[in-house]
C-alpha cells in the first residue's frame, strides 16, 4: 500500500554537465607528496606543491536562499573548536543549524585510511615502486553536518518549541530578495535574534506539514523522553508497521524533552535529516552512479555534537530518514515510481561506525531500512585488523569510497586542527 512520504524525501537527478566523481577505491594513485614529507597539508599548501583539486559540487535543499549558500561555504573562521557565534564572527547560530541542508562534495586523495588507535589516527598506504613519492585512495570527502547538539545554542534552540506560536513564513515569498546581513548587522544581539527566529520560521515553513511549531504549554501530546524516543522508532523500525507507514506520519505532532529541559519537535528534526540526506544522496546517486561502479557510504555517528542529543538516537533519526526515502521511491508521487531500478541502486554498501554496545544493536535496523543489495557492515568491517586499510566486500570491487569529515558549520577545521584532534583534523592532515 502506497503511503504518503515528505516532499523532500523523493531523490532529485543532477544536470548531466556535472563531472562524474567515481574513481575505483581500490586502486591507489601517485601523488607529488616525497615520501619523507611527515605534513601533507603543510606540502599541499606551500609552492612545491604541484596539485590541483576540481572544485566541489555544493548540494543544498531547494529552499535555501542561493546567498546563505555563498555565505555558509566561504565565511567560515579559521577555526572555532568549542565555540558557536562570537561577536564579530559571520555565522550565526540558526545559519549553522541551516548549513545542515548545504553539502559540499569534494573529490579529495587521502595519503592514509583513517582508524581509531587510541585516538584519531591514518594508517598510511605506502609510497611508489621507486620509493620518491607517497600513494594516495582517491574518494569523494562529504562535508555533511551532523546537527550541532554540543550545547544548546544551535540545533537544539532551532528545533525547540518556545512560549510563542512560530508560524512559518517563506522568505522568499513572491520573489523577495534575501540579503544575508552583515558583521556588525549581527553584532546587535536584538537584531541577530530577530534574523535567527526568521531563519528558524523559514525552515518550519518549508520542513513542517502544517508550517507552525505550537508554543511550550501547548503539545498535542505529551513529550517523550529519550529513552522514551529511541524506544519508540526502535519498535516501529522493527515491525511490520515500517513498510506501510512513513516515518514523518510516525513523528507527526511528537514531541522530544530532553534532559536540559528542553522540548524540541520530533517532525521538525527528522524533517532535517530527511533534506540534509536527500541533497547528499541525490548527488551520489547522480554523480557515482551504478554504471561506473557506484559508490561506498560510510557514517560515523556523532560525538563532539552529541552532548545533548545522545548519539544513538540522532543515529535512529538517520535510520528513519533513509527508510522514508526508500519508500519515498516507490510513492506513486515520485518520478522514480514507475523505473524498475531499486532505491538507492548506486550505493554498494553502508559501513556503519558503531564503536559502542548501543550503536552496534542498530546494525540490524539499519539492514532492515536499506535495499537488499546494499551490504550492510560496521566501519570496523570495512577497514579491517590488523592492516586497518580499505577491504571491500567481493563484488564491490569499482566502488567510489565516501567518507564524512564531520565538518563543522563555523570554522575551517580542516584547515587548521591537528590530527589527533578529530576526525576533520585527520582529513586535513
Amino acid at each position: 500500500m502506497a503511503t504518503r512520504t515528505h516532499p523532500l524525501a523523493s531523490l532529485r537527478p543532477f544536470p548531466s554537465t556535472f563531472t562524474s566523481l567515481a574513481h575505483p577505491a581500490q586502486l591507489l594513485v601517485e601523488t607529488d607528496v616525497p615520501a619523507t614529507c611527515d605534513e601533507p597539508r603543510a606540502h599541499f599548501w606551500s609552492g612545491a606543491s604541484t596539485s590541483t583539486t576540481p572544485p566541489p559540487i555544493v548540494a543544498r535543499s531547494p529552499f535555501v536562499p542561493a546567498p546563505l549558500v555563498e555565505h555558509l561555504m566561504r565565511n567560515k573562521r579559521d577555526s572555532a573548536i568549542t565555540t558557536k557565534y562570537l561577536p564579530g564572527t559571520a555565522i550565526t547560530n540558526a545559519e549553522a543549524a541551516m548549513h545542515s541542508f548545504v553539502t559540499a562534495l569534494q573529490p579529495t586523495v587521502m595519503l592514509g585510511d583513517y582508524a581509531w588507535q587510541g585516538g584519531h589516527s591514518v594508517v598510511d598506504l605506502g609510497t611508489t615502486a621507486d620509493g620518491q613519492r607517497r600513494l594516495g585512495r582517491r574518494i569523494v570527502m562529504s562535508t555533511s553536518l551532523h546537527n550541532d547538539f554540543e550545547d544548546g545554542q544551535v540545533a537544539e534552540a532551532f528545533f525547540a518549541v518556545e512560549d510563542e506560536r512560530i508560524e512559518g513564513r517563506d522568505l522568499l515569498a513572491q520573489g523577495a530578495d534575501f540579503r544575508v546581513p552583515s558583521v556588525a548587522e549581527k553584532n546587535d544581539h536584538a537584531f541577530r535574534a530577530a534574523y535567527d527566529r526568521r531563519l528558524k520560521q523559514h525552515t518550519v515553513f518549508h520542513l513542517m506539514r502544517d508550517q507552525t511549531l505550537p508554543p511550550s504549554d501547548e503539545p498535542p501530546y505529551p513529550p517523550w523522553t529519550v529513552g522514551q524516543s529511541m524506544e519508540y522508532i526502535t519498535s516501529y523500525l522493527s515491525s511490520p508497521q515500517a513498510a506501510s507507514s512513513a516515518p514523518s506520519e510516525l513523528l507527526y505532532d511528537r514531541y522530544l524533552r530532553l534532559p536540559s529541559r528542553r522540548t524540541l519537535s520530533l517532525e521538525f528534526l527528522l524533517a532535517s535529516y530527511i533534506a540534509s540526506l536527500n541533497n547528499e544522496l541525490s548527488a551520489l546517486e547522480s554523480l557515482c552512479p551504478l554504471s561506473q561502479g557506484g559508490y561506498v557510504y560510510t557514517f560515523s555517528p556523532p560525538s563532539i555534537f552529541a552532548q545533548r542529543l545522545p548519539a544513538e538516537l540522532s543515529t535512529l533519526l538517520v535510520l528513519l530518514a533513509l527508510h522514508e526515502i526508500v519508500l519515498a521511491h516507490s510513492s506513486p508521487a515520485s518520478s522514480a515510481s514507475t523505473a524498475t531500478a531499486p532505491a538507492l541502486q548506486a550505493m554498494r554498501v553502508f559501513a556503519l561506525g558503531a564503536h559502542t554496545p548501543p550503536l552496534q544493536r542498530l546494525v540490524p535496523l539499519l539492514r532492515s531500512v536499506l535495499p537488499s543489495h546494499v551490504h550492510v557492515l560496521t566501519r570496523d568491517a570495512l577497514f579491517p585488523a590488523p592492516a586497518l586499510t580499505l577491504r571491500l566486500p567481493e563484488g564491490v570491487e569499482g566502488a567510489t569510497l565516501v567518507l564524512h569529515n564531520n565538518a563543522d558549520a563555523f570554522g575551517q577545521n580542516i584547515e587548521s586542527e591537528a590530527a589527533g584532534g578529530s576526525l576533520d583534523g585527520v582529513f586535513g592532515d
